[in-house]
């Protein structure tokens, strides 16, 4: 099952130095507004509930979703036609805790020509 990001509230995240959106949940890529990137966030293999890997898609371990307004740097997989991005826990992630919607994260993060309504279905 994948949720709407139009309808769904987020919760704030700073990634890899960036504010981005986060929810546990899949996200639906046709419902994610021109301007912003969707990756996927791998969880440890312990499952302590730590953050360890960005990618294009996750299958294993699949902690949430990550929304963005810059792009992330992520190196090919040799093995399947997707790319990751290894991250520490303690320095590359922090919660904040603050909800908010696409429209909200994109009024404050996104250029103004870069904005764009969300697409309706």
């Amino acid at each position: 099952m994948t949720v709407d990001a139009r309808k769904e509230r987020f919760e704030l995240v700073e990634a890899l130095g960036h504010p981005m959106l986060f929810t546990c949940l899949r996200v639906d890529r046709s419902t994610v507004p021109k301007g912003l990137y969707l990756y996927e966030v791998r969880n440890d293999d312990d499952q302590c509930g730590l953050p360890v890997e960005i990618g294009r898609w996750v299958m294993v371990n699949h902690w949430g979703t990550l929304l963005s307004a810059v792009p992330i740097a992520l190196g090919p997989s040799p093995h399947i036609n997707n790319a990751y991005r290894s991250i520490d826990p303690e320095k590359d992630w922090n919660y904040t805790g603050e909800p908010w919607t696409v429209r909200e994260y994109m009024d404050n993060y996104l250029p103004k020509k870069e904005r764009e309504k969300p697409r309706e279905r």
